[in-house]
């Protein structure tokens, strides 16, 4: 048992596909007030021009070196967690928390993992492909008169949150809490070999399959997974692989021997 703190550094904002000059301006201002500076841009509008500037009021360390990705997995890949911000609620929308309550569970997991804060554009929020890529999902509370957040007062509202707790006193977490994790990389690499074995093997509805894949991965989002426990059971699904391949062949010679 030790005591720690939330490590800012190991924390970036993705804003995936944001569409308002400004918004991005004020994000990277936000983060800075949080003390975050590493920003990341899914296919963003143009965010260098005099609007973003003026909006990133002093920040624009964060803003102009911000790193441009053309896909949002690609965006978190090097993520050991990865959270979802939304407003939205579903099936596939599971292990919600609030900023106050993801802001201590990342005191374990900054300590030597990357955290992505994964933010959807202003209009739709994130898309179901890209929940799929998330570890946890937070909603921010807010009144019924109206529950929409501008884009980046909701980054200003969880990067604080954040901040908060990184100025609290420090907290005794378990040793075995302090661990790396599997990047997000290596899990949709994992989820990938899965879903094509599940698959050949007939376990996968042809007309539905993300409705268990996106079950499995709620499973594994609870785990906390690590490259050794991944490459395990990678192991594990290329044996099954195997053995589908000699039944397939198996299945291919008798054919032959019944047309011949």
């Amino acid at each position: 048992m030790s005591t720690k703190k939330i490590k800012l550094e190991n924390i970036f904002v993705v804003l995936s596909e944001p569409k308002g000059p400004m918004n991005v301006g004020s994000t990277a201002r936000a983060m800075n007030n949080a003390g975050l500076k590493d920003l990341v841009l899914v296919n963003p509008c143009e965010f260098t021009g005099e609007d973003a500037r003026k909006m990133a009021s002093g920040c624009n360390d964060t803003l102009l070196g911000a790193t441009v990705f053309s896909s949002t997995r690609e965006a978190v890949a090097d993520a050991g967690y990865v959270v979802g911000m939304t407003c939205r609620e579903g099936k596939y929308r599971q292990n919600i928390m609030s900023p106050d309550e993801l802001a201590k569970t990342l005191i374990p997991v900054t300590q030597k993992n990357r955290v992505a804060l994964l933010f959807g554009t202003e209009r739709t929020g994130l898309n179901n492909e890209e929940i799929s890529l998330c570890d946890s999902l937070v909603t921010i509370p807010t009144s019924s008169l109206n529950v929409s957040l501008n884009l980046s007062q909701a980054v200003l509202i969880v990067c604080h949150e954040i901040f908060k707790a990184s100025m609290g006193e420090a907290e005794k977490i378990p040793d075995e809490c302090d661990r790396e994790i599997a990047t997000s990389n290596e899990m949709e690499q994992m989820y990938e070999h899965m879903e094509d074995i599940f698959r050949r093997v007939g376990y996968l509805n042809p007309q539905n399959p993300g409705h268990i894949m996106m079950a499995i991965r709620n499973i594994f989002a609870r785990t906390a997974l690590d490259g050794r426990e991944v490459n395990l059971l990678r192991g594990v699904f290329g044996k099954i692989d195997c053995y589908a391949n000699w039944i397939e062949r198996g299945k291919t010679r008798r054919g032959k021997k019944q047309n011949d």
